[in-house]
């Protein structure tokens, strides 16, 4: 890639409506750079930039034991640029087989970082390339493989994205097919393996009381658009923690007059969700 054409996908990104921090987006021979870049023109909709840039990522081999305590692992920035690229393909093409060679790339990338996701649900990733074999004709063939991860993960007890999107994926076509009760009754099966707070069980619980199970079933679906809680512990901070954060550090500002002393303004959000 020329060096003006780099610099204009930099400054593009650099001036946009969210823009990222140039110490993040400005070095080319970091890769990572490269992979911030990328993914923000897909967000701006440069479907050629996007694609430009990402190219010069998609043969780049993580370092799988990458961790930072801030920001994401290279890892994941690896997982979503194959993802971002696999779009971009679908959007080309119109054809899956493409597509889905990113997305076994990015599942595959998935199940081996052993640490914390913070950017993506691992789960959709992979369901990701069942909604494109639906979308190609080959429903059946995406079925049986949902079919096969639940019967994988059966023995995976709590959280488990797997789990739901395979769920979910079969749910989506007894819908389809007019099976509204059935298919009511798998996403509240699914709900068992997704992280829930307070908000989604008053949620999930109107949901199970609507009488029509074509009603039922689309107040459950509809809770799947909402990401209640994270997929994964210590991913990120929640609201919940921000505001048992802020009431913390009220009650230490508090004490801190009380007693004579100089309040400390410091509080972590990585010591509230471990």
């Amino acid at each position: 890639m020329e060096k003006q054409e780099w610099q204009g996908y930099v400054q593009k990104v650099a001036s946009c409506d969210y823009p990222i921090p140039l110490n993040l987006i400005n070095d080319y021979d970091d890769w990572k750079c490269r992979s911030n870049v990328g993914r923000m023109l897909m967000i701006l909709k440069d479907i050629e930039g996007a694609m430009a840039v990402l190219a010069t990522v998609k043969d780049v081999q993580p370092d799988m034991e990458d961790a930072p305590e801030f920001g994401l692992s290279e890892a994941e920035h690896k997982v979503l640029c194959l993802r971002d690229i696999a779009e971009i393909v679908w959007r080309l093409t119109g054809t899956g087989d493409a597509p889905i060679i990113y997305l076994n790339e990015a599942y595959r990338l998935c199940r081996e970082y052993k640490k914390v996701f913070r950017s993506a649900d691992r789960g959709a990733i992979w369901a990701r390339r069942l909604e494109l074999q639906r979308s190609c004709g080959a429903e059946d063939a995406a079925l049986s493989e949902a079919r096969a991860m639940l019967e994988a993960e059966k023995a995976v007890e709590g959280v488990n994205p797997y789990r739901f999107h395979a769920l979910k994926f079969i749910a989506e076509s007894m819908a389809e097919q007019g099976d509204y009760a059935k298919a009511a009754l798998l996403l509240a099966d699914a709900y068992k393996s997704f992280p829930v707070n307070e908000a989604a069980k008053t949620a999930l619980a109107e949901a199970e009381a609507a009488a029509d199970a074509k009603e039922r079933y689309a107040m459950y679906h509809h809770c799947t658009t909402i990401q209640y809680q994270p997929w994964e512990k210590d991913n990120v901070t929640t609201l919940e923690d921000v505001r048992r954060l802020q009431e913390r550090n009220f009650a230490r500002r508090e004490a801190a007059k009380a007693a004579g002393e100089k309040p400390d303004e410091k509080g972590s959000f990585q010591s509230l969700i471990k």
